[in-house]
């Protein structure tokens, strides 16, 4: 706002001969000042005649000074006969009469008045047209004997236009910090300072300027705030208590009556506004958790039904009774469908951040329950059939088992304890047995499966011809030590999300034993292997693999192709040049990369396995992009050497087998035993084994495999991350054949985030709640990005909020617009909102409108706290 002096400040109001020359000019020179464009006079009252020395000393060029007396008419025929033009100071050393007693009225009404007392002066300086503000002005004359404190009411620049309630918020929002007059600002920071007034440093400031009624005036406009026993304490109660009733959908307690402030609208507003503000959240939280203590909150919820508070977020409490309840029904598995819904409204809601990894966990555990009642009679079926089932669904049942150990691992607290140990029944004693034991039966003598790529076939059915279509295309080959299958898949997913380009995921039939040694050999050129046990190594094609300088020789030589070994870590440790002269000369690049190996294979960290995979998913995804961003790579595989087993719960003694012993043992492991095929007869035999002949590796071993689940009894530590048995898990190996797509500059190619469509039938609010539901217009995949959005009703005019604005995340990767939609519910928070409103759809990166709609408002009578 401009400033209506074009001066700079020194002391507000300071008082000189000087001074009062200047502001006496500045007055007659002001545009702002004046109602009209007529000769200017300007009064000087000055009730002791204390200034009559500096008005005979006053120099003002144009203008006339002129000493008034007990002749008024005289006055007047100078003024209006004899100069009707001329611009005249007139000054009084006398009181300023009466109206009615004041003959020279019409004249003074007509211009303006000076006066040289301080409150004048302030009055003057900060450039005010009502006359009245200076005694508002010489009543809070303490707040002006700080030059920090004038300046910052000067600064504010405030309207010639304010009234005495605008210059009293000024006052007091200059006493609370803030740079701006705002009502709802100075009441948060007042709150937030503390709601014992005893203890309250702003409160005590405000208290000895004379600004409590001024606090309690401005309180009452901006949240309705209007109790006859008046304490910062009980304004925020109620404030917070307002808010939650409205979120309960007209099912507010009794109890909580006498806590509402009855015409909520002001007050949902203020602290929902609080609760979204990026700066003063964390204050306002602690005040929360400080009512919610003091109230029976938690008391309250657990009489309440979910679905009457799953929209609420004014306690923390809510969160925690939420998550208790969800609890609850799944162990009675109760129908969770509507708890699915409850708890992804809550992604949005203030507490979220707090217990995200309790929601998490109970969504992955809501997925486990749901795949299990899509089985209830088990798993059956020929070899293939099952494959298949593992490939195209049951895999999901190790993502959301890996997904709640990591999220329920990160929860804080004993919420999940009793979900944890039926989580663990369902995976282990359920689906991991009945899953093994129907695969066994499935699976005949010799390891393999008809009709499914085998892990030994890789190289020749997805390498070499990306190598023989064109001799300057480069093939990547990313070796993920011990990826499982639906770790890849989630892999896929994010590969989708992040980069631009098509991706699929095939499974291979895994060697067996499914180890390092074999299953890193099966996927280099050639086709026979032969496992040396004395050296412990494999041949490829009669070449030795053991370490990468030996598989390095072995691509070389029988790709017959300029091939490079590299670790991930090296590779994501050179920049860009570096990183492309390593792989320049080459057409082959084979990259090595183990982190979930590396975890799980030590006893003192395989409990962290699982959270390992989610930071081999983060490291793949960079390795990609490294690739075709800064490598100008575009075939890109990720696939792996094995698999692995793995449960939280140990095992027990009953669940490992006897190892074998004797002359006929070639190898033992925790899941296989390598038997000599010509002593194979002499070893006792055991329900809880199977035996398979190996036909892909020329010295013909035969591999013994505990059944299922089950493990051999090893000493030491280290059996609840196992590979090398013949499970899904362990042997279902993934390929990920990545094609990445240059970015182009046509509309059709460039990055860009998803869309957004309202689903509406009518665009016309009748409730003061009403849900509305969002269409993501297109799947997060390739080029297509996720975003975060903001949805509100404002006025056509000034765009002033009529509603709350929730956020929302666009980001599903579903193929159907309907799967990809979202309903999120609004509450109106004006008290007065117009007809007409504007539904706008802002992303929350820059403030960008996505989306602007005209909306009928049409509320009728206004109920605050019912469902609408």
């Amino acid at each position: 706002m401009s400033r209506n002096f074009e001066k700079p400040l020194t002391d507000l109001g300071k008082l000189n001969p000087n001074r009062i020359q200047n502001n006496i000019l500045a007055l007659f020179n002001s545009e702002t000042r004046w109602h009209h464009n007529s000769r200017r006079v300007v009064f000087w009252y000055d009730p002791e005649g204390q200034f009559q020395d500096t008005f005979n000393e006053l120099h003002l060029e144009g203008i006339e000074k002129y000493q008034l007396s007990d002749r008024p008419f005289s006055t007047k025929y100078h003024l209006l006969i004899e100069k009707p033009e001329q611009r005249f100071l007139l000054y009084a050393p006398f009181p300023e009469p009466k109206p009615e007693d004041n003959g020279l009225l019409d004249l003074q009404l007509a211009g303006l008045t000076f006066s040289a007392d301080r409150a004048a002066l302030i009055f003057a300086d900060l450039g005010l047209k009502q006359r009245s503000l200076e005694q508002t002005i010489r009543q809070h004359l303490k707040f002006f004997n700080s030059k920090k404190r004038g300046e910052s009411l000067y600064k504010m620049g405030l309207s010639p236009d304010t009234d005495r309630k605008g210059l009293l918020l000024a006052i007091l929002s200059s006493v609370v910090g803030l740079k701006v007059p705002d009502a709802g600002l100075a009441i948060r920071k007042v709150l937030s300072a503390g709601l014992l007034e005893s203890d309250n440093d702003l409160w005590q400031e405000i208290d000895r300027f004379d600004l409590v009624e001024a606090f309690w005036q401005w309180t009452a406009e901006h949240t309705q705030f209007t109790a006859k026993k008046r304490s910062l304490h009980k304004l925020f109660e109620q404030l917070l208590v307002t808010h939650f009733a409205k979120s309960l959908h007209g099912n507010v307690p009794d109890s909580l009556a006498p806590h509402i402030i009855p015409a909520g609208q002001r007050a949902y507003a203020f602290i929902d506004q609080w609760m979204r503000d990026r700066i003063d959240k964390d204050e306002w939280k602690n005040l929360s958790s400080q009512i919610a203590e003091e109230l029976p909150v938690l008391e309250i919820l657990q009489r309440l039904s979910p679905e009457i508070f799953c929209e609420a977020a004014s306690f923390e409490d809510i969160d925690r009774v939420l998550l208790r309840r969800t609890v609850e029904a799944i162990r009675q598995r109760e129908d969770l469908t509507p708890w699915r819904t409850w708890l992804q409204g809550r992604r949005t809601l203030f507490w979220f951040e707090n217990y995200r990894h309790h929601y998490e966990a109970i969504e992955a555990a809501i997925a486990l329950f749901s795949l299990k009642d899509r089985y209830p009679h088990g798993f059956s079926g020929d070899a293939r059939e099952l494959w298949q089932s593992y490939v195209g669904e049951l895999h999901q049942f190790d993502r959301a088992y890996r997904q709640f150990i990591v999220q329920s691992d990160r929860a804080k607290g004993d919420i999940l304890k009793k979900l944890s140990e039926i989580v663990e029944n369902l995976y282990s004693q359920w689906y991991l047995d009945r899953l093994g034991e129907a695969w066994d039966k499935a699976m005949g003598e010799r390891w393999e499966l008809s009709g499914v790529l085998s892990q030994n076939q890789f190289y020749h059915h997805f390498v070499k011809p990306v190598l023989q279509k064109s001799d300057r295309e480069k093939a990547f080959v990313i070796i993920s030590d011990a990826l499982r299958y639906e770790v890849a898949s989630e892999l896929q997913t994010q590969i989708q999300k992040e980069l631009r380009g098509t991706i699929e995921l095939k499974p291979l039939f895994g060697v067996l034993p499914s180890v390092t040694k074999l299953g890193m050999a099966a996927l280099l050129p050639g086709t026979k292997l032969e496992w040396l046990r004395d050296r412990n190594d494999v041949l490829r094609d009669d070449l030795s693999t053991q370490g990468s300088f030996k598989r390095e020789l072995v691509l070389n030589q029988l790709s017959q192709t300029a091939a490079k070994v590299l670790s991930a870590k090296d590779l994501l440790g050179m920049n860009t040049d570096q990183g492309r002269e390593a792989v320049q000369p080459y057409r082959l690049i084979y990259i090595y990369h183990n982190v979930i190996d590396a975890i799980g294979d030590k006893a003192a960290s395989e409990h962290q396995v699982l959270a390992a995979c989610e930071e081999a998913i983060a490291e793949l995804l960079r390795l990609v992009k490294r690739i075709c961003n800064s490598l100008n790579g575009t075939r890109v595989f990720i696939t792996a050497d094995h698999g692995f087993l793995y449960q939280r719960r140990p095992l027990a003694e009953a669940d490992k087998r006897s190892l074998p012993q004797g002359e006929a043992v070639l190898e033992t492991h925790r899941r296989y035993v390598l038997i000599d095929p010509l002593q194979e007869s002499h070893l006792p035999s055991d329900e809880g084994t199977h035996c398979y002949n190996l036909p892909y590796l020329s010295s013909n071993p035969v591999a013994l495999v505990p059944r299922g689940n089950l493990r051999f009894a090893l000493q030491g530590a280290g059996s609840q991350f196992v590979h090398g048995g013949a499970s899904l898990q362990e042997t279902c190996v993934p390929v990920l054949a990545y094609r990445h797509q240059r970015s182009t500059q046509t509309e059709e190619g460039r990055i860009q985030k998803v869309g957004v469509q309202v689903n509406v039938r009518v665009r016309r609010v009748t409730n003061n709640r009403f849900n509305l539901t969002l269409v993501q217009t297109e799947a997060v995949t390739g080029r297509w990005r996720a975003r975060a959005v903001s949805v509100g009703l404002y006025t056509l005019e000034t765009f002033d909020p009529i509603t709350d604005i929730p956020t929302l995340e666009l980001a599903s990767d579903r193929p159907q617009p309907s799967d990809r939609e979202q309903k999120i519910r609004l509450t109106i928070i004006s008290t007065n909102p117009p007809t007409k409103g504007l539904l706008i759809v802002k992303d929350t990166d820059d403030d960008s409108e996505l989306l602007r709609e005209t909306w009928t408002i049409n509320l009728g009578i206004v109920n605050d706290f019912g469902d609408f």
